[in-house]
Parts: structure tokens; C-alpha cells; sequence
């Protein structure tokens, strides 16, 4: 025989799956997960009007590529939304209305769906752009637009929030995280896909939180008209409205800056975003202000814990001793970046809201408030990153995306050489028998290595590299192997 015969067997009724697995499977599983948690868990702003679909589809998929690179990021942004969107519940609570009228109810959804571009304000005799819950909030205290009768039934009419969608991707991560719990019980191989796999769902399911009364794939705003024009509008402002605006005529009520997108990019030489003034659109990346409440806890204790997750991996098998020490390093780099960014933004982030001035203030004991002056809030707006923060995230951020880089190629490249565990399946007396299911095992077992992990996990006496067939004595004789 030439060694590639083949031979048929019939076998009568339902016939199982094999018990084992294959580089496809775990490659098929991992992907499938990661489009699902990316694709489906990104709620974005409104689009402008003159956008075209493709238009919106590429913005999407970049965001998703940004979502695999560094999820922890976009779940800041996620973060910064919700409280943005609570903070304007709050406002709207102390908006003064005439004698008689009743209070409509603002939700957080009317919020998040301010915050994304939902209402457009068009002037008279001027071009329509999108405004925030602040620029809302300041247009209907001066009677200049009438407060939005919507729901929060309506407001969420307008998302295409896809049941199917969701329910899909809550059944294939709830699946994939029973295998690895399942796995890690039965104390089975897992690899370094699964482990980063694992890291994409748990952010999914808490931008999902995040994000869960947020509007998804809002296509068309809601129009909001005036009768007075802009330059009405600028001139009873008074001397607030004087410079000249940069991204909307009402910058002065709320800047929507900075964005990484408007601002960043620009000086990085990298392509920057709408050029066009006033904003057709909201940009995503509005640096988030979160203050120092719970959600800026729970936001840094996930950070964490999503960066310590790649830890889990330090003891792991590895194709090459190389590749072992760069995985450890990628890790303690990213974490490390992490604290970094952290510490610089909560002193930055005081520092904006003048945190740290009104501490001092209670502490020195001087009779200030504490409050800041409108001076004061320009000159702050003016330099919200300031130089020695670009001069210390710049290196931190190259680094970080180094390490990053690095896990995400590393993730595919150990699965050239898997790690696979050899379970006793079935009884080897069927050898006599002719079953072909157990056809070669002699073969199997001599070419069969026994890997470290696997050696100080199952029997600490048996060294590295040792062949299967020194293992049989060890093991029950009337059982074969199969390998998962």
C-alpha cells in the first residue's frame, strides 16, 4: 500500500461529531465572537444629512477596527455618553417654565440622543447644524426653539436596534464564555485567541450597559426651526458670542472640542474631519469629561481588569520562548500605559472642572468657593490638553499601540503550533475489532509529544519531550486517545 488508501464503513443512525477540535474551529469561534461583540455593540452619532451610505459603513468599520485595537477606549467614549446623557437629565430637572405649563418629561434617551446629533437646529436664513443637550437647553430658556415634545417612545422609534441582532450575538458570547469556564474547569487547554476573545466579550457586555438607552443607527435628526436668525441669535448673546466660532456659531455655550477626530489628527498630519462649517455632524470621540463619580471608578477598575486579563496567559504555551517573553512584556506594558493615561487624565480632568481649586479652597480654609469665573473657563477650554500632557501621552500612546499590535498579530500566530490535550475516549479493544475510528493509534501516539504545560499539569514526574508511548504504562490500558 502507498499509504494514502482510503476505505468506507456504513453505519446505521445518527452519527456524532468527532470529540475533538481543530485550528479551524477555535479560528472560526474566536472571529465569529470578536465581529459580533464589534460590529453590533457600536452605537454612533448621527450622521450628517448629505452623507451617503458608504460613507456611514466606512466610518463604522474603522471605529470597529478601533473597537479590536483598543475596545477599553471606545468604552470610554460609551462612558463619557452615559454620563453626558444623565448630566443633561439633571439640567433639563431645573429648566424654568411659565406659570401653568407642564414639565414634558426628558429622559435619558431624549439626552443621548441629543448628545449624538439627534436635533438639528436650522436658523433663519441660515445653514441647519446639529447642537448638544447644553446648546438645546440654552435655545429654549431664550425662547428661541420650542422644548421637544418627543417621547422617550419616540426617540426610540428612530433607533434600528435589531432584536435578532442583539439576541445572536448574547447567545454566542454567553456560549463562548460557558467553553472557556467549562475548559479552565476540566483545567483544558486554552489559547491566547480565547483569552483575547474573552476580553472583547466582557467589554461588549458592559458597553452594552453603557450604551443600552442609546438610539442605534439614527439616520435622520429632527429638525428643530427658529424664526430668528444667527446673527440675531450672536448679538443678544452679548459679549459671550464676540470671537469667532470654530466648529458651530454656539461654541460659546458648549465647545464640542476636543475631538480627536477635529483636533488631534490635524497635528499629526493624519486625515482630519469635517471640514465644512458649522459641524454637518457630531463627531464620536469627544473626549469624555466623567469627574470623579462612580462611573469614573467602575470605568478604571475595568480598565484594569480588562489589561490584567492578558495575564492569564503569562504561563502559557507559546510556539517559541521569544514569543513567550514579548506576550509578558505586551501585557505589562499595556497595563502599565493604562495607569499612566489614568493618572494624567484625572489630573487633567480636575483640573478642567476645577476639582483640584476648589479642594484647596476647602482646605486652606480661605472663604472661596471655589467656583470658577467665565475668564477662568475660556482660558481652561483654550488649553484643554495642555503641552506637557501631549508630551507625555505621545510616547505612552506609541508604546502602548506597539504592545497592542503585537498581542492582536500574536493571538494568530500561535496558531501555527496549539497546544492539544489527549483524552482517553474509547475503549482500545475496539483495535481488534477493526474499528477505523481507532485506525492508527500506535502511529498517533508514537509521533504524540508531551508538551511542559501539559507535563506539570497532569504528572510533574514527566519531563519535557517525552514520547506518548513512555506515558501508556501510566494511563488505563483499555481506553485510546483523542485529542481537543
Amino acid at each position: 500500500a502507498d499509504g494514502n488508501d482510503t476505505s468506507t464503513v456504513r453505519r446505521d443512525g445518527w452519527v456524532s461529531q468527532p470529540n475533538g477540535r481543530g485550528t479551524f474551529d477555535i479560528l472560526w469561534s474566536c472571529l465569529f465572537t470578536i465581529f459580533l461583540c464589534t460590529w453590533v455593540s457600536l452605537h454612533l452619532n448621527v450622521p450628517s444629512m448629505q452623507e451617503t451610505y458608504r460613507h456611514q459603513f466606512s466610518r463604522k468599520l474603522r471605529w470597529m477596527v478601533q473597537a479590536i485595537m483598543a475596545p477599553e477606549f471606545v468604552l470610554g467614549f460609551a462612558t463619557g455618553q452615559k454620563v453626558e446623557a444623565n448630566r443633561s437629565v439633571e439640567d433639563f430637572k431645573n429648566l424654568p417654565l411659565p406659570p401653568g405649563q407642564e414639565r414634558p418629561k426628558w429622559t435619558i434617551r431624549h439626552g443621548f440622543y441629543a448628545n449624538m446629533g439627534g436635533f438639528v437646529f436650522h436658523a433663519r436664513e441660515s445653514c441647519p447644524f446639529p447642537i448638544n443637550s447644553k446648546q438645546l437647553l440654552w435655545l429654549i430658556k431664550r425662547g428661541y426653539v420650542e422644548y421637544p415634545k418627543m417621547t422617550a417612545k419616540e426617540v426610540w422609534d428612530k433607533s434600528k436596534a435589531d432584536g435578532f441582532q442583539k439576541s445572536l450575538t448574547c447567545l454566542q458570547t454567553g456560549w463562548f464564555i460557558i467553553q472557556i469556564i467549562g475548559r479552565a474547569a476540566q483545567r483544558l487547554p486554552i489559547t491566547t485567541l480565547e483569552i483575547t476573545t474573552l476580553s472583547f466579550v466582557l467589554c461588549t457586555l458592559v458597553m452594552f450597559t453603557q450604551w443600552a438607552n442609546k438610539p442605534l443607527d439614527v439616520e435622520s435628526p429632527t429638525i428643530l426651526t427658529s424664526n430668528n436668525s444667527i446673527e440675531e441669535i450672536l448679538l443678544a448673546a452679548g459679549d459671550d458670542a464676540n470671537e469667532p466660532y470654530k466648529w458651530t456659531p454656539l461654541d460659546f455655550v458648549d465647545d464640542p472640542s476636543p475631538s480627536w477626530l477635529t483636533e488631534v489628527q490635524p497635528h499629526l498630519r493624519f486625515r482630519a474631519g469635517p471640514k465644512t462649517r458649522p459641524l454637518p455632524r457630531l463627531t464620536n470621540d469627544r473626549f469624555p469629561v466623567i469627574g470623579a463619580g462612580p462611573d469614573a471608578v467602575f470605568l478604571f477598575l475595568f480598565t484594569m481588569a480588562y489589561c490584567g486579563l492578558h495575564f492569564v496567559a503569562w504561563d502559557f504555551s507559546f510556539p517559541t520562548r521569544l514569543e513567550c517573553h514579548l506576550w509578558r512584556a505586551a501585557s505589562i506594558v499595556i497595563s502599565a500605559c493604562a495607569l499612566i493615561f489614568w493618572v494624567c487624565e484625572t489630573y487633567q480632568d480636575g483640573h478642567r472642572l476645577g476639582r483640584w481649586e476648589r479642594w484647596a479652597a476647602k482646605l486652606s480654609k480661605s472663604g472661596k468657593d471655589g467656583r470658577i469665573s467665565t475668564w477662568e473657563k475660556k482660558r481652561r477650554n483654550e488649553r484643554f490638553i495642555p503641552v506637557w500632557e501631549i508630551v507625555v501621552m505621545t510616547p505612552v500612546t506609541l508604546v502602548y499601540t506597539l504592545a497592542r499590535t503585537y498581542i492582536v498579530i500574536e493571538v494568530f500566530l500561535c496558531q501555527r503550533s496549539n497546544m492539544f490535550l489527549a483524552l482517553i475516549m474509547k475503549d482500545v479493544a475496539a483495535l481488534d475489532d477493526g474499528d477505523p475510528e481507532c485506525s492508527g493509534l500506535e502511529e498517533a501516539l508514537g509521533s504524540l509529544r508531551i508538551d511542559q504545560n501539559l507535563t506539570e499539569t497532569n504528572n510533574k514526574n514527566i519531563k519535557k519531550d517525552v514520547p506518548a508511548q513512555q506515558l501508556l504504562p501510566r494511563v488505563p490500558k483499555a481506553y485510546c486517545f483523542r485529542m481537543i
